[in-house]
């Protein structure tokens, strides 16, 4: 018998799944979820303990004279979970079919139950209810918010690496209804000052590094919160796009396009990720996408003329003509 095929760190299929929060990330990684033959990790940067943690450091800015080899530590998140992944469901390729047998997702909760003693925010997945060789040959999806630097790190062509290539997707939303969803939800459950505080610290911090690409932040003096989170939503947005534009291992993926056609949406994105689609999986998209041109379209309902001077003030006339915020 011909031993398991096992994957060569440069055939791994690793894909950023990067953007802004709320800006359709999540929606976008459980869609991706669909795919038996994915691995989806949800920010492993923000896991205390996690091999990423570091990243968090310097995903919005990374010296270019850093000598440090990112691709160890992001090999070895992929044989792992974390608190913030989702669930596995139970059709994934790579999970052993008595782990699978239940039909109920397996959560760290569940991981626990059939092997105690699993412990700390990130944990390699156990071989008792795993493939190893079938997950180093998955479809590797990593999502991390505001992360530019990952973006260029990854797709700049002087980046040379023995380890293989990596694509972004990235996704953009509407920046109203980014602002809306921001407000109502995440906003509003924080004190607003601290927030603010945090938002105009950031600010400073890209006027240090990048005084050029940041130059327009400088414009406003004192940002209030909504002005601060555009900026920052801007510079982030642009930055990412810049390295982007013209490369093949890059895809935007509009949120608000996603919402309005789903299935239509998504299939370019699993041609771009080489990933296939069937029945299963569309029927999967359609039981998750009921509402989602309702909750895309919310921000409709709310433009009025100072929104138009929220946005022109911060975003520029560009952008503001791209997504048709122009007051004309």
């Amino acid at each position: 018998m011909n031993p398991p095929r096992t994957a060569a760190p440069s055939e791994r299929e690793i894909t950023f799944l990067l953007g802004m929060g709320r800006s359709g990330t999540n929606f976008l990684l459980d869609l991706l979820d669909t795919c038996p033959t994915t691995h989806c990790r949800n920010e492993p940067d923000e896991l205390s303990g996690g091999v990423l943690e570091p990243w968090s450091e310097w995903k919005i800015h990374r010296d270019p004279n850093e000598a440090t080899d990112p691709w160890p530590t992001l090999l070895k998140a992929l044989s792992r979970g974390g608190e913030r992944d989702r669930p596995i469901p139970a059709w994934k390729t790579w999970l052993r079919t008595a782990a699978a047998a239940p039909t109920q997702a397996l959560s760290k909760t569940g991981f626990r139950k059939l092997l105690p003693g699993l412990g700390g925010a990130e944990y390699a997945l156990p071989t008792a209810l795993i493939r190893p060789e079938e997950l180093a040959l998955a479809s590797h999806i990593i999502k991390i918010n505001a992360a530019p630097a990952v973006a260029e790190l990854f797709l700049r062509d002087t980046l040379t690496t023995p380890h293989g290539d990596a694509r972004v997707l990235h996704i953009v939303r509407h920046p109203a209804g980014f602002l809306r969803s921001w407000r109502r939800r995440w906003l509003s459950n924080h004190d607003e000052s601290e927030v603010l505080a945090a938002n105009r610290a950031r600010i400073a911090d890209v006027l240090r590094v990048d005084p050029n690409g940041g130059a327009f932040m400088a414009t406003i003096d004192y940002p209030d919160v909504y002005e601060s989170e555009l900026l920052f939503w801007r510079y982030c947005t642009e930055r990412i796009r810049a390295v982007g534009s013209g490369n093949p291992s890059y895809r935007e993926v509009s949120y608000d396009e996603l919402s309005d056609a789903p299935l239509t949406t998504l299939r370019h994105v699993f041609e771009f990720l080489k990933l296939a689609w069937t029945e299963d999986i569309e029927a999967r998209v359609e039981g998750m996408t009921g509402n989602s041109v309702d909750l895309a379209r919310a921000y409709q309902s709310e433009p009025h003329d100072e929104a138009h001077a929220l946005f022109a003030r911060t975003l520029g006339a560009e952008l503001c003509a791209e997504f048709h915020l122009d007051q004309s």
